[in-house]
């Protein structure tokens, strides 16, 4: 027999809106914390989250915050769990050795994590918890960050609820819903074991810049993206991937990023068949076509950077950052730099830029216009991958998103081929004096 499968190289981090719906298991939470020493009604309620978070986590780490930081809002702290509490508890259920706690240390970077131990193992086994006794308790299913982040941590924010915001959470939770109702697993590499894939709350992200005066709706129009656990898998790791015991498969947008601007803005994503494919102006084409993954990567960096120079910064940053920077590069972003390396030797980086310019003219007046304006048009992606995700929601059909590509069972990947770029772009939050935004 194949060992577990493992996948996530990090902990999960606390879910604050994990808690229980079983009257049974919560009395016996209560014995448990008076037991180790707790008193307040505030450390029960904070046991109970966080030994739900150490049944979902299935002996794995979870991260978790001893900072005296203020209690986030309703919106995403439902049980409104404070740091005081935190550390009660955590304290406590280390010195009866039901978990083991990893301090953290702000000096290097590194988090508090708690770890079940063999006797929390053997506790939630003899009161049979299961992952039915457990619920989500959503204050929202929308997030809002602060566009610069805290010590590199997100820094959330809590927003009012407008007519957007209330029908993109009614969304949201008939999506939640039906994959709360899915069996999502993974295979072990050999294929043999099955292993289920942590189940979390699928929320869409968004970020928070300040916008023109006099523009409407813009509170959630930036980002916009989704996260669940199996964003963090490798592309081969999704492979693996079983939806109710099926295979599936994972189907991309096509050009992504570039399509979100022709369909907002032409309202038809580019009739080409590979708009991607461009040649340096003015040089004989043959010679110097751009390498597809280089012409790609520029028009993407193209959509958040204020200058074709400050592109082309991006670009090389982000081909060092892979190549160079992370521990054990992937061979194919190392080959991926060196190519970039030997094709600029030939052709100037803001050559590229004004062939992306030419090549997609009708869509080249909403390019370099600062990093605000990138993630504005990262949101037009995100709604078009969520207009995708609410038809097949409405069939039934339950799918994991992974940026702009769809996982679904492989019997779905005729229906969702022939939707993924066709959806078409609605103004949903009713942005107002748009043109002008993009001016």
């Amino acid at each position: 027999m194949s060992d577990p499968v493992r996948i996530e190289e990090f902990p999960h981090s606390f879910d604050l809106t994990l808690g229980l719906n079983s009257p049974y298991l919560e009395d016996f939470c209560i014995k448990l914390g008076k037991d180790i020493g707790l008193r307040d009604k505030r450390q029960f309620k904070t046991l109970m989250s966080l030994l739900c978070n150490l049944y979902i986590s299935d002996s794995d780490e979870v991260m978790v915050s001893r900072k005296n930081t203020p209690s986030l809002g309703r919106k995403y702290n439902p049980f409104n769990i404070g740091p005081s509490s935190i550390r009660s508890a955590l304290d406590a259920l280390e010195n009866s050795e039901f978990i083991i706690q990893k301090k953290g240390n702000y000096a290097e970077n590194k988090r508090t994590t708690m770890q079940a131990t063999k006797k929390l193992l053997k506790w939630f086994e003899s009161y049979k918890w299961s992952e039915k006794d457990i619920e989500y308790k959503v204050g929202s299913y929308i997030t809002l960050r602060r566009a610069v982040k805290n010590h590199n941590k997100p820094s959330y924010i809590d927003f009012e609820d407008t007519e957007y915001s209330i029908w993109l959470s009614e969304e949201l939770k008939k999506y939640n819903q039906l994959l709360s109702e899915t069996d999502i697993s993974i295979l072990s590499e050999d294929g043999r074991v099955e292993t289920p894939i942590r189940k979390s709350t699928v929320r869409r992200a968004f970020i928070r810049h300040k916008v023109k005066e006099g523009i409407q709706n813009t509170q959630l129009a930036f980002g916009g993206r989704m996260y669940g656990p199996w964003i963090d898998y490798s592309e081969e790791e999704r492979k693996r991937i079983l939806i109710n015991g099926q295979p599936t498969i994972e189907l991309d947008r096509t050009a992504s990023h570039l399509n979100a601007m022709y369909q907002v803005i032409t309202e038809n994503p580019c009739s080409d068949k590979d708009p991607y494919i461009m040649y340096v102006e003015g040089i004989y084409p043959e010679s110097h076509l751009v390498p597809r993954q280089i012409a790609k990567n520029f028009c993407s960096f193209m959509q958040g950077s204020s200058s074709p120079r400050g592109t082309a910064q991006r670009v090389i940053n982000n081909y060092k950052h892979k190549a160079l920077e992370v521990d054990n590069p992937k061979p194919k972003d190392i080959a991926k730099y060196e190519e970039y390396l030997a094709f600029k030797k030939k052709v100037k980086p803001t050559a590229i830029v004004e062939a992306i310019l030419m090549r997609h003219s009708r869509v080249s007046s909403e390019y370099m216009k600062g990093k605000e304006f990138g993630d504005f048009i990262g949101c037009w992606e995100s709604d078009l991958v969520f207009e995708v995700v609410m038809e097949l929601t409405k069939r039934g059909i339950p799918c994991l998103t992974v940026y702009d590509s769809f996982i679904v069972p492989i019997e779905y990947k005729e229906l969702v081929d022939s939707i993924k770029d066709s959806m078409p772009y609605i103004n949903r939050r009713a942005i107002t004096l748009i043109d002008n935004y993009r001016g």
